[in-house]
Parts: C-alpha cells; structure tokens; sequence
C-alpha cells in the first residue's frame, strides 16, 4: 500500500508537470500496449540514463504501474534497500547468471506485474544500442508472456537537460510473442535467435545512427516503421 502511494504521488508530480509543458516528455505507441487485464508484460527498452526509468513510469498508464530490475550495489544502503523494495524493485548480481532473482522476476510476472528490463544489461554511454542478453526472453518463455520493445531518446541529457525543456521522446513498438521451443527445452540458438528479434524491434524504433549493431537486422520484423525523433 505504502509503495502504491510513493508511486502516485511521483507519477502526479511527474505528470503535472508534463502538462504544464516544463517536462517535453511525449510517447507514441500506447495503443500498442497488451491489455492491462490480460496479466503481467515485460518491458524492454534501451538504456542510456538513470532517467530513462521515471521517465518510462510516468508516460506509461497508471494502471501499468512498472516493477524492475536494479543492480545489486544500489540496495547497500538501507534506506535505499527499503525504498527500492517498497516501488518492488528487484535486485540483480549483473554479469553473472543470477537465478535468485530471475525467480523472484518470474514470481512477479505471474502476479500479473509489469517488468522493466534493459536487455543491454548496463547503460549505453553513447546512447547506441549495445549487444542484448537473454533474460527478458528466458523470462518470456517461462511466464507465457509478451515482450513489449520500448525505444527512448533524450534523457542521455538527464535530469539537467529535462529541467532545461529538452525534449525526451518514447515509442512503443508491437509485442513480441516468444513461442516454446520445438523440444520444450530452450536451447542457446533458441534464445539467441529471439534476443535478436526483441533487439531488432527495439532498434527499428530508434533513429538509424541509434541502432549500432542491429542496424542491419531490422528488416522482415513484423515491426512499426515509427521511429523515436
């Protein structure tokens, strides 16, 4: 209860002041999102600044409250571990297969939560899309949920540049549905193979100079052509 209304209360504040016109924070592709009542959804999307997360919680529907998942060393401080874990943010051992919290991911997932998740694994300082990981679609396997790509522009500004009216933009691509694998066992190609397709969506979202290494894997992606300005 207490992490519903921490929530609200930054989502209104956040909010009001978009539509006051100080916050240029603008998104595309809301139609695009599953049903709120058809369960829990992952979210991935590129990752270039701390920003990135209030900026996707607030021009995401209320009623999409985000959970997500956070690098370990942010929860050493113990007001920090009891505010992170009262928004339900889940804690992650990055560079190593952390199974513990990949439970708790899936846990929340069929609790019917919306999970945020930088497949990209750590933030992008040039603000190019960089290698994805497999988790989001390890996850989506699991759960029999969709993957919902997410492309942002603009908050490698951060907070200064949104305080300064620079524009920060949001697109939401088409959900992807990951199937089971043939032999019911996922396998290293398996994953892979979809990786690159939650990858590839994710890019086609970006502007080309954005896309890095999936420039060239966009195509026949069942994708929108709307691209983050």
């Amino acid at each position: 209860m207490l992490g519903w209304l921490i929530y609200l209360l930054l989502y209104i504040w956040l909010t009001v002041m978009r539509w006051s016109g100080w916050l240029r924070w603008h998104v595309e592709g809301r139609e695009r999102l599953p049903p709120r009542e058809a369960g829990g959804m992952i979210v991935a999307m590129n990752h270039v600044n701390w920003l990135d997360i209030p900026v996707v919680a607030t021009l995401l529907p209320l009623r999409y409250r985000l959970s997500w998942l956070a690098k370990a060393e942010i929860f050493r401080n113990p007001f920090a571990r009891w505010f992170f874990h009262t928004m339900q943010v889940i804690p992650i051992k990055r560079g190593r297969y952390n199974i513990a919290a990949l439970d708790a991911a899936e846990d929340a997932l069929r609790a019917g939560a919306v999970l945020l998740v930088f497949p990209e694994g750590t933030r992008s300082r040039s603000g190019v899309l960089t290698a994805g990981r497999g988790g989001a679609v390890r996850l989506a396997m699991q759960t029999n949920l969709p993957i919902v790509p997410v492309a942002l522009v603009g908050t490698e500004h951060g907070a200064r540049g949104s305080l300064l009216r620079r524009r920060v933009q949001m697109c939401i691509g088409d959900p992807l549905v990951v199937p089971p694998p043939p032999s019911g066992t996922p396998t290293a190609t398996h994953i892979n193979a979809f990786t690159d397709a939650m990858m590839g969506r994710i890019a086609a979202l970006l502007p080309p100079e954005r896309r890095g290494e999936y420039a060239s894997r966009i195509e026949n992606l069942g994708t929108t052509n709307e691209t983050v300005a």
